[in-house]
């Protein structure tokens, strides 16, 4: 069996759809030795910048000596994205062989991809023997299938609404459902949050020392920003010491999951009695970028890519746009899915002085762009259908002028068939 044929299998457990709860991936991971159970892990869950908390806190660890795995969901370009040791993704071989001893098994109990995927993750890092797993939630995270590990530290980045209707319509429900992953015995770092939220957590906590909320141990001052990147420095209370930082990574928002990163791995290594060095993390703030996220894929016209998708996503990254262009200059180019809250995305965009253009993510789970039109329609904001995304990037990049920037946001889906499908038409490559 191909790769390519074995993951289009892996794809076809889709049709288990979404199935929280932990029944099938414990009788999964018990089968292959419950792998989970023999390495450190550093499990994270939130609404937003959980993936490149997790990415920082990843490069972080390796930089310092580490061998670390990272485990994300979902990818950009390739399905392999989401497992990887240091800086190299899951072999195919590996993967087909892995689908090989295990298919039968998988099908007969109905697993779902999720759960296929975080057990090969698992399993991976095992036998790749690392010294330690970096494991992002896919979805919530008390019944989210990564919740079977038993972490030594938890990590909590902002909550706010999305998956509603699996999470539930509150803030405090959908917290509850995040601080699912916090364990006995476990450090808990976690992000500014709402109060609701914040209760929620603690609440959670058995032992209310080892919790650690960024706003005190922290100050994020901002500095110089553009689309190319922005400065920033970290001023730590209780040391009473300030340092500087330059990151490729844009958006404000990104400041505070670096800054987060940095203090989880700060206290993994002086667990395991190792330094951390500054050099070492500036210069990862500095060279390395979790793609995807408010990232320039052209430069005349500029053309940025961003998976924002959820309205607090939505608003932080044209925040950070609009302060370094005119808001009349931007063309967004805007694609959903249908299980998205959508309709308050659409109240909030049709408030901006923006020129919107409405696209489909390549996927039968796509809001139809017909349906977004209408939604605008009815608040009287005029928008334009080009519901391939392809096409709409290509027209879009001749007709704006050098000075004017064309924003693509939306689901994961839009983004990585644009990067797949565009590769020799940008200038910039990923």
């Amino acid at each position: 069996m191909t790769y390519k044929e074995t993951i289009q299998q892996i794809y076809d457990l889709q049709e288990f759809a979404i199935k929280l709860g932990l029944e099938n991936i414990s009788a999964l991971a018990n089968r292959l030795g419950n792998p989970h159970l023999k390495y450190p892990v550093i499990h994270i869950a939130g609404t937003n910048g959980k993936g490149s908390t997790a990415f920082f806190i990843h490069q972080l660890l390796q930089h310092h000596g580490l061998k670390s795995g990272l485990f994300t969901s979902p990818h950009l370009t390739d399905y392999r994205e989401r497992i990887r040791v240091g800086d190299e993704l899951i072999s195919p071989y590996y993967v087909i062989d892995f689908w090989r001893h295990n298919k039968d098994y998988i099908l007969k109990q109905k697993a779902t991809f999720f759960d296929t995927t975080t057990a090969l993750a698992f399993q991976y890092f095992t036998d790749q023997k690392v010294d330690v797993a970096v494991i992002e939630t896919g979805l919530g995270g008390r019944l989210d299938s990564t919740n079977i590990v038993q972490p030594e530290i938890v990590v909590l980045t902002p909550v706010d609404f999305d998956h509603q209707k699996q999470l539930g319509n509150t803030l405090s429900s959908i917290a509850r459902e995040k601080a699912g992953i916090i364990k006995p015995g476990a450090t808990v770092f976690c992000a500014s949050q709402p109060p609701d939220v914040l209760n929620v957590f603690l609440k959670h906590v058995e032992n209310l020392r080892k919790f650690r909320y960024l706003p005190d141990l922290i100050k994020i001052k901002p500095g110089h920003s553009s689309l190319d990147g922005q400065n920033f420095k970290i001023y730590f209370i209780s040391e009473q010491q300030e340092m500087d930082f330059k990151s490729l990574q844009c958006g404000h928002f990104q400041t505070q999951n670096q800054a987060l990163a940095l203090l989880v791995v700060n206290d993994f290594l002086r667990k395991k009695q190792l330094n951390w060095d500054p050099q070492t993390i500036q210069q990862v703030f500095s060279t390395r970028l979790w793609p995807g996220r408010l990232q320039t894929v052209h430069l005349k016209p500029r053309i940025i890519f961003d998976v924002s998708h959820n309205l607090a996503g939505i608003k932080g990254t044209l925040e950070f746009v609009k302060k370094n262009i005119a808001e009349n200059k931007i063309y967004l180019l805007i694609g959903l899915l249908e299980y998205k809250d959508y309709k308050n995305i659409v109240t909030f965009l049709s408030k901006q002085n923006l020129n919107i253009y409405l696209t489909e993510p390549k996927t039968e789970k796509k809001l139809p762009a017909v349906k977004l039109k209408t939604a605008f329609k009815q608040l009287n904001k005029e928008t334009s259908l080009l519901p391939d995304p392809v096409k709409a990037v290509k027209l879009l990049k001749t007709q704006l002028a050098d000075d004017e920037l064309l924003l693509v946001m939306g689901s994961h889906y839009l983004i990585g068939h644009l990067m797949n499908q565009l590769k020799t038409d940008l200038e910039l490559k990923w």
